[in-house]
């Protein structure tokens, strides 16, 4: 079984959640200690994960996308966020068949235009 690999460098991909995380915790106009209140979770831990001074275990991480009310990959995708949270609205309350749909529409328009986008 091939090894799945999330990134080159594990220390950009701390900096880009902890990058993501204070993004996301300013988006909603919210503190570090409000935040490490709706995560329960300590104050100095959310100074320590935003500055990229420390690691956060799974359960740490999971506890802030909760707090910040968004999802795993919203915090752990460094580029074209802004892009995933325009489709992740277009699908929203689509059933499966409808999102495969928009899936198959749109690899098949990336495929015709990889020559004009050259």
């Amino acid at each position: 079984m091939p090894k799945i690999v999330l990134c080159d460098n594990l220390d950009n991909l701390y900096a880009v959640i902890a990058e993501n995380i204070k993004r996301e915790r300013k988006k909603l106009c919210i503190s570090q200690a409000e935040l490490a209140e709706r995560a329960d979770i300590s104050i100095d831990t959310v100074k320590s994960v935003e500055s990229g001074r420390r690691e956060m275990s799974l359960n740490t991480f999971l506890r802030i996308v909760q707090a910040l009310e968004t999802t795993p990959m919203m915090l752990i995708n460094g580029k074209g966020q802004e892009y995933m949270e325009r489709f992740f609205f277009l699908v929203a309350g689509r059933d499966e068949s409808e999102i495969e749909f928009v899936l198959h529409v749109a690899e098949h328009l990336l495929k015709g235009q990889e020559g004009y986008l050259k």
